[in-house]
């Protein structure tokens, strides 16, 4: 695949109602229209975190592509139903995900893809061939550093 949007950001209430209208969870219960910023301010909820601890999102598996003026257009088409990321932490992070619909999607009906999520050990980064960039080295000893400065795990 090999493309991830970092740039549309999330959804937010006012543009899902625009797109599709309203299903509110007392009516619908999980069927819900629920926009990717409210979902991921749900989760981090659980966690004693709010709004300004939302930061710069991932949409994973979503082409967005940009024409000589600068707009930019989702590509609904390059989705693939068995597509996979791997993602590994050097430290501990919390992830949230929401499977609600890119702000630029242009489909008709609020319909949310299936989502599996797997947690397994992986090998020490210093085994992949990506951890042998200047840039990575520096960035696990920063990771290293701080926790040493903040008291966590070595």
């Amino acid at each position: 695949m090999g493309w991830h949007d970092t740039v549309c950001g999330l959804s937010d209430a006012k543009l899902i109602a625009q797109k599709y209208g309203t299903a509110r969870y007392q009516a619908h219960r999980n069927q819900v229209f629920r926009s990717g910023l409210d979902g991921i301010l749900i989760e981090l909820g659980k966690w004693g975190l709010g709004l300004r601890d939302v930061v710069a999102n991932i949409n994973f598996f979503s082409k967005v592509t940009a024409n000589q003026e600068g707009q930019l257009t989702f590509q609904r088409d390059h989705r693939s139903p068995n597509a996979s990321v791997d993602l590994s932490f050097e430290m501990n992070t919390l992830v949230v995900l929401s499977m609600a619909p890119h702000p630029l999607d242009t489909a008709p009906t609020y319909a949310p893809g299936p989502v599996q999520l797997s947690i397994f050990p992986t090998q020490p980064a210093t085994q992949w061939p990506c951890s042998q960039r200047p840039e990575n080295i520096r960035g696990r000893h920063n990771t290293q550093h701080f926790y040493c400065l903040n008291g966590g795990p070595q």
